[in-house]
């Protein structure tokens, strides 16, 4: 059987927001505002008629430095820069050079870094292959293998791609695997957990382990229900099924109580206890080997399938220096998931594994690229790959530190310029559409979905929240038709986040009803 993957240890002591994962990574704020128009029809025409007057008179410059001001704390630092796209005339700036946290708006530079050099028609590609007696299971780094999100937009499960490749062997005749399953993942390094993220993060789903290797976004979906006779221990269904997951289960059915699910980063050890007297799912629960996980999953769908499997998980680098695969393995599949979907994921959804596996495999390119003798995709190499696609693109990378690609390190520094500069630049080459149609949409699905309803058709935005940092960045189109690219950045503050992210969307309309 496969050996647990050692976790690196050294790690800072900081702490960001919990999130939902199926949807977005940012929290949702509902806003109270409610029209007080309890005068005439005549009188509420005329409020909005002021409004729009307020809008045409102020200077814009004033507006948006009236609404930086209105900041709730003193020692808030903010970073606010807005660009022409087509001109690439400063809009509005106030501290727009100044280094500052970005929190996941760090996207933006690796979804612009992604496009701009791996292009909008790349697939990240996992290969199935046999050489007559054992199995290979190839990985490039796709995050998309068996995501959720996007197996349920095809009306699949996540493990629909094994029912797949089993249906595949047995074409092939091999009722009967003799050999071994070999899992390379080797596309990637062996640091699977970024050092600098935090401590009390690890085990949760926005911080899996990136791997070569992914399968349900490197999680276990962990669901129990009440056995039938009271007192017993409960029943554990899992997505993915696996043997892998060891689980001490001391809850027990009925009673008075709810179920604990306990789990230490790093291992493969899950305890249960509590009472439970309904179906519970606890939802995800990162899993710390994804690659394991992966050739385990498959096992046992084979096995559903009715194909026999009397060998063992192996790991094996089986792709040669230069990418391709030994001449003896012959490529029975290929899954494959779109740079559309990648983007989507990681500008829609906020969805950190797609982020650091994207930067990871510009890392993997990038190596290649400068003949270095170990080609695996690293942090460091996709740093490295960022700071020059950026450089190459147009943008002055002064003072930018790249520490992941999905913003989760308190390490990185940007400007809001830099990020405005990046949209900007990107606006201009061929795969800034679709970038634009994977940021976020105000009143849709996704981190924006209880903001700035009316700018729909108009704004486009990456959004940003960790512990004492809110951040919004994105595109928007004025009365006139000019598009401008934004970024905000608020960083120090105490309390909830709530107060900044609605100055951002006081600048967004400002900048939406100007010409």
């Amino acid at each position: 059987m496969l050996m647990q993957t050692a976790l690196n240890k050294s790690l800072h002591k900081q702490s960001i927001d919990v999130h939902p994962r199926m949807a977005e990574s940012e929290t949702d704020i509902r806003t109270s505002a409610r029209a007080e128009a309890r005068g005439s029809i005549f009188g509420i025409i005329i409020i909005v008629a002021f409004s729009s007057l307020a809008y045409a008179q102020i200077p814009l410059d004033r507006s948006i430095q009236s609404a930086i001001a209105s900041m709730p704390h003193a020692k808030t630092v903010a970073g606010v820069c807005v660009l022409d796209v087509a001109t690439g005339e400063t809009v509005f700036g106030h501290k727009a050079d100044q280094a500052m946290i970005p929190a996941s708006t760090m996207k933006v530079f690796t979804l612009a870094a992604g496009v701009l050099e791996l292009g909008s028609s790349f697939t990240f590609d996992t290969m199935l292959g046999t050489d007559g007696s054992n199995v290979y299971i190839v990985g490039s780094g796709d995050p998309g293998f068996g995501d959720p999100v996007l197996a349920k937009a095809l009306n699949q499960s996540v493990t629909s791609v094994f029912d797949r490749w089993a249906d595949r062997l047995a074409q092939q005749g091999m009722t009967t695997i003799q050999g071994d399953i070999v899992i390379d993942a080797s596309i990637f390094d062996q640091q699977l957990i970024h050092p600098d993220w935090e401590k009390s993060d690890l085990g949760k789903w926005y911080a899996a382990p990136v791997s070569g290797l992914n399968i349900n976004d490197n999680c276990l979906d962990i669901t129990i229900n009440p056995a039938a006779t009271p007192g017993s221990p409960v029943l554990v269904s899992l997505i993915p099924e696996n043997a892998l997951a060891q689980f001490l289960n001391k809850c027990r059915s009925g009673g008075k109580g709810k179920p604990v699910l306990h789990h230490s980063p790093g291992t493969w050890d899950y305890r249960l206890s509590g009472r439970c007297k309904k179906r519970w799912p606890f939802g995800p629960v990162a899993f710390p080997d994804p690659a394991a996980l992966t050739a385990d999953a498959f096992r046992v769908v084979l096995q559903q399938k009715g194909i026999e499997f009397a060998g063992q998980l192996v790991r094996q680098r089986v792709r040669l220096d230069d990418g391709q695969l030994s001449p003896e393995v012959f490529v029975l599949d290929i899954h494959q998931t779109s740079m559309a979907d990648v983007l989507g994921r990681i500008g829609k959804n906020s969805q950190n594994l797609f982020a650091e596996c994207l930067l990871k495999r510009l890392g993997a390119e990038w190596s290649k690229r400068n003949g270095l003798g170990n080609s695996s995709g690293s942090w460091e190499s996709g740093s490295h790959a960022i700071a020059e696609i950026l450089k190459r693109a147009g943008v002055n990378i002064a003072g930018l530190i790249v520490s992941d690609g999905s913003g989760l390190s308190r390490m990185n520094r940007c400007s809001a310029r830099q990020l405005a500069d990046t949209l900007m630049h990107l606006h201009r080459k061929s795969g800034g559409e679709m970038v634009w149609q994977s940021l976020a949409v105000p009143g849709e699905r996704g981190s924006l979905r209880n903001r700035m309803q009316g700018l729909e058709p108009v704004l486009r935005g990456k959004t940003g929240t960790m512990r004492g940092i809110s951040a919004l960045s994105g595109y928007v189109d004025t009365q006139s038709g000019r598009r401008l690219a934004f970024a905000m950045m608020f960083n120090g503050y105490r309390g909830p986040s709530t107060p900044y992210k609605a100055i951002q969307d006081r600048i967004c309309k400002l900048l939406a009803h100007s010409q």
